[in-house]
């Protein structure tokens, strides 16, 4: 007798266990996103297109460093060829994906 109970507690336990992870693996979670994120307007001032800096306000009280190796290539040869420090100010809204060194563009409208 002490063997079937035995027997029925295994069961009952190994039951419950796949029941406990199925739950648990159903309710984790999904990877986390990337925050979209919205800079601008400002004047944008680029070295290259992976080293862009955008200022909002004049004097530039607010700065975002922007990485534009993602935006399509006439946006980025615009940046590099067009917004350096030398030429006429580039004001321009960049939207894109907030990273610990500032954000990734996605996309970029220009105002001039």
């Amino acid at each position: 007798m002490s063997a079937v109970r035995f027997t029925r507690r295994c069961t009952v336990l190994a039951g419950v266990a796949v029941l406990y992870g199925a739950t648990a693996w159903a309710q984790s979670a999904p990877p986390p996103q990337p925050t979209p994120t919205s800079a601008g307007p400002g004047r944008i001032i680029c070295q290259s297109a992976a080293k862009c800096v955008l200022g909002i306000g004049t004097p530039p009280s607010i700065s975002y460093k922007i990485d534009a190796s993602a935006l399509p290539a006439a946006d980025k040869d615009r940046l590099v060829k067009q917004c350096t420090a030398k030429a006429a100010p580039c004001v321009a809204t960049v939207t894109g994906a907030d990273s610990k060194t500032g954000v990734k563009a996605a996309t970029i409208k220009f105002y001039n």
